[in-house]
């Protein structure tokens, strides 16, 4: 099984672009409406919004514009990242909320991007 995508939703295109592009280093390959009616019909949500793919060769990310960003506070994707370290830093730089929490040994890392959506942050295994 491979996952093809995760779909999240964001409150704006600069937003998006700020941290899926600027922060992750992914690439903007994609730009669709989805309609009113195909909304409700898929999601039970009522109104238009753009959708924006996002993607490197290893990870998909649809994101869906919508001036609410949804507040699961359990949602959220794990990465696994080389440099963990310096992806932590660089959030930090940017004004991004990173909650580092001890457990035992090990440190669990989440960034919340602009909208709020939760990425459990992984070093890279070798």
């Amino acid at each position: 099984m491979k996952l093809h995508h995760a779909a999240l939703v964001c409150s704006s295109l600069k937003n998006a672009d700020e941290f899926y592009e600027g922060i992750l280093g992914l690439k903007k390959i994609k730009t669709s409406r989805l309609t009113w009616d195909f909304a409700e019909e898929l999601f039970g949500v009522s109104g238009e919004c753009q959708i924006i793919l996002y993607t490197n060769e290893n990870f998909a990310v649809e994101v869906f514009l919508r001036p609410q960003p949804s507040n699961n506070p359990f949602a959220h994707l794990c990465l696994e990242l080389k440099d963990k370290k310096g992806f932590v830093k660089k959030c930090l730089a940017k004004g991004l909320e990173v909650n580092q929490v001890r457990r035992g040994e090990s440190l669990i890392i989440f960034v919340k991007d602009y909208d709020g959506n939760r990425f459990e942050i992984k070093e890279e295994q070798a």
